[in-house]
């Protein structure tokens, strides 16, 4: 049995960084943002990416005054609004503003600040209107080579919070297992992040229904049984090589993959949802329709989605 480690929000997310576009959204993110960067004792980098046609509109305006100063201003507004004051005299904060195209310099910003994290709203200004994903936040997830944490928009009149509570992520976290090559050294990411919270790791396979012709109709039901029996078997094989000090539950159920993890994800106890992307199709595919972007459409909880290996720089 691997020997026990000792891990602390500190040691996985010294360095946020929280793009800002203005929205409602985006304040929720900022707080969960700052949430993390008061547990960790690190800097928070609160970013804004001017798009160059408006800046150029407004620089206009403006007339005399100098745009770029003015853009920080307002940033610095919006923050003062969307937490609390004593949070931010317990953090690090530093603005930085901004022209170009947001998902590259965001990109960009987040290597030159050695961003342990990039914390975003899964919806803009552009938001529910345009896509169910925010066209920013559905392209960094393409292409960023950092953990994102994707906080959801909650829905008018819902029961969640647009704030973390004081122990969020609470209880647990739910980590969708594929049961394919790399499950092992996602579980073992997971098992990080379990332990620097103290919460319980919730491991998942979700056995998808048999595709058959129309015209096929012979009973399924116990060749689907040994599916999700030898789902469980693997899966508890893959729980039994976490190391001590981690309260871990394994879970096999049938169904579409985004809707039961999106339905599981929905529970109270669930705090936080893990996700990998790879970057080819499949299970956890980082392309359009993959069960990592279903599951941030219609996630209300947040999500902590992790590169894959092959675009990786660093390792939590």
């Amino acid at each position: 049995m691997p020997k026990t480690r000792s891990f602390n929000p500190p040691a996985l997310f010294r360095s946020i960084l929280c793009p800002i576009d203005f929205s409602d959204h985006s304040a929720a993110a900022l707080r969960y943002a700052a949430a993390l960067t008061k547990r960790s004792g690190g800097r928070l980098h609160v970013y804004h990416a001017n798009d160059p046609m408006l800046a150029a509109a407004a620089a206009v305006a403006l007339a005399d005054q100098d745009y770029a100063k003015v853009a920080l201003l307002e940033l610095r507004r919006f923050v003062a609004k969307a937490l609390p004051a004593t949070t931010k005299k317990t953090i690090s904060i530093r603005y930085t503003v901004e022209t170009g195209d947001a998902a590259r310099l965001i990109a960009a910003a987040a290597e030159r600040f050695r961003s342990d994290l990039i914390v975003m709203g899964t919806h803009g200004l552009t938001g529910l209107e345009r896509v169910l994903l925010g066209s920013t936040t559905a392209r960094m997830l393409r292409r960023a080579a950092k953990p994102i944490l994707a906080v959801p928009s909650i829905p008018a009149g819902a029961n969640t919070a647009q704030t973390p509570g004081r122990l969020w992520p609470g209880a647990a976290i739910l980590v969708p297992v594929d049961l394919r090559e790399q499950s092992g050294p996602d579980i073992r990411e997971a098992e990080l992040i379990a332990r620097a919270f103290g919460t319980t790791l919730v491991l998942v396979h979700v056995v998808p229904p048999l595709q058959t012709p129309p015209w096929y109709r012979a009973d399924l039901s116990a060749h689907h049984r040994m599916r999700v029996a030898g789902a469980q078997r693997q899966l508890e094989s893959l729980a039994g090589a976490i190391a001590p000090g981690v309260n871990t539950e394994t879970h096999v159920v049938a169904g579409n993959p985004p809707d039961e993890i999106a339905a599981l994800a929905a529970e109270t106890r669930i705090g936080l949802v893990v996700m990998h992307l790879r970057k080819s199709p499949g299970l956890f595919g980082s392309r359009a329709g993959s069960i990592a972007t279903h599951v941030l459409r219609h996630a209300v909880t947040p999500v902590l989605v992790l590169p894959g290996p092959g675009r990786r720089k660093g390792s939590l």
